[in-house]
């Protein structure tokens, strides 16, 4: 990396003087684990519990409402909220969502942590799914799946506080932060675990899950579990869809689990945004360098209506172009790189990341990459591909 200071040197620095900056163990998750484990409770408890904290109760409310829980009516009181979701899940979304309020913070690398934060609940859900047929414990799983890559995400922070240090530094490639926050991740990782005192097999999961050999470990089928849905979670961010992900390639996955990962995977989006923390702080200059455009000039033009909607706003586009992978439109509101957004054209509806954002002279360009396309939007999307029309 062209950076004017010795990155890895800092963060020894820093690792060596203790100073590393952990998210602190969500408290109010720490007392619903315990109200929960008691199993004499009521929905009343559980309630004052979440309404103590206006963060997660809105994020339970919202994440009831989504498409994850198969949402048909919309609940809008938390004793609602919570029936729907159940109590395990609950405790879930206390954690993550504490976790995606820190991930989601205003930084010079916020884009890298938010992504990394969505990696890591997305290996959360995949885990404790995987879990079920496996005679493991989905809440266990869901924890280790949450946090095993979780030291990714300080390790942006980490470099976040040294770049504080040096205002000289200069935007550098997505792909270096990524490269080297994952040299880091395994140690920063057990650095958490160690603060939190998490149990030895969630431990075991952050230190192993890259390992080749899991004979010497005293959980090897959680590590295995985790190994795999780490794999999953890879190619589900790398490919468009479903189909494009081939889950049918990933060794010590069975038929049944595909089947049960494929009814699953398309309804994580849903849940995704209904975590997602809108900042309100003011926005930090990116030292993440833009993303260079993903369509070739060659590719064919057209002029579709879309909608992109970003939690309740909804703002209107015009396609330009489209590949196998990608949505170039143009309009006049501007969308967050790396932020994911519903994607309406049409019969057309699919989540998407936002890759790239650039002024233009009349609005600004952004392309789009679908996230996880079930089978229908799949097959919307080649129809669009090949006649460049959206369906009547």
């Amino acid at each position: 990396m062209d950076l004017p200071f010795d990155l890895d040197a800092e963060v020894v620095r820093l690792i060596k003087a203790k100073v590393i900056e952990l998210p602190t163990y969500p408290g109010v998750a720490l007392q619903l684990q315990r109200v929960i484990s008691g199993e004499n409770f009521g929905i009343e408890e559980l309630v004052r519990l979440v309404e103590a904290d206006a963060a997660l109760a809105s994020h339970v409310i919202r994440a009831a409402n989504s498409a994850f829980f198969r949402a048909t009516t919309p609940v809008t009181t938390l004793a609602q909220a919570i029936s729907r979701v159940g109590a395990s899940e609950l405790s879930n979304i206390a954690i993550a969502g504490t976790l995606g309020v820190q991930a989601s913070m205003e930084g010079p690398l916020a884009a890298m942590r938010r992504d990394s934060w969505r990696r890591s609940l997305i290996g959360a859900l995949l885990s404790q799914e995987l879990a079920k047929s496996r005679r493991l414990d989905p809440g266990e799983a869901f924890l280790a799946g949450l946090l095993h890559d979780f030291g990714e995400t300080i390790a942006y922070r980490t470099f976040e506080v040294i770049l504080e240090q040096h205002p000289e530094a200069t935007p550098q490639n997505a792909a270096q932060w990524e490269w080297q926050a994952q040299r880091y991740h395994v140690e920063l990782g057990m650095a958490l675990a160690a603060d939190w005192k998490l149990p030895d097999f969630l431990s075991e999961a952050v230190m192993r899950h890259h390992d080749d050999d899991t004979s010497f470990c005293e959980h090897p089928k959680l590590v295995e579990l985790i190994a795999i849905t780490d794999e999953i979670s890879t190619r589900l961010f790398d490919a468009p869809s479903l189909e494009a992900a081939q889950l049918p390639n990933i060794i010590g996955v069975s038929t049944a689990e595909r089947e049960a990962l494929s009814r699953l995977v398309p309804r994580f989006p849903s849940l995704l945004q209904s975590l997602d923390v809108p900042s309100t702080a003011k926005p930090v200059e990116s030292l993440v360098a833009p993303a260079e455009s993903s369509v070739a000039p060659s590719a064919p033009e057209l002029d579709v209506p879309i909608t992109i909607v970003k939690r309740d706003a909804k703002a209107s586009y015009r396609a330009l172009q489209v590949t196998d992978t990608v949505l170039r439109v143009k309009g006049a509101t501007p969308q967050t790189v790396r932020h994911l957004v519903n994607v309406e054209a049409g019969p057309l509806k699919f989540a998407a990341t936002v890759l790239l954002c650039t002024a233009a002279d009349d609005g600004c360009v952004i392309e789009l990459k679908p996230f996880a396309m079930g089978p229908d939007a799949q097959a919307e999307w080649r129809r669009l591909v090949k006649t460049q029309k959206i369906a009547a």
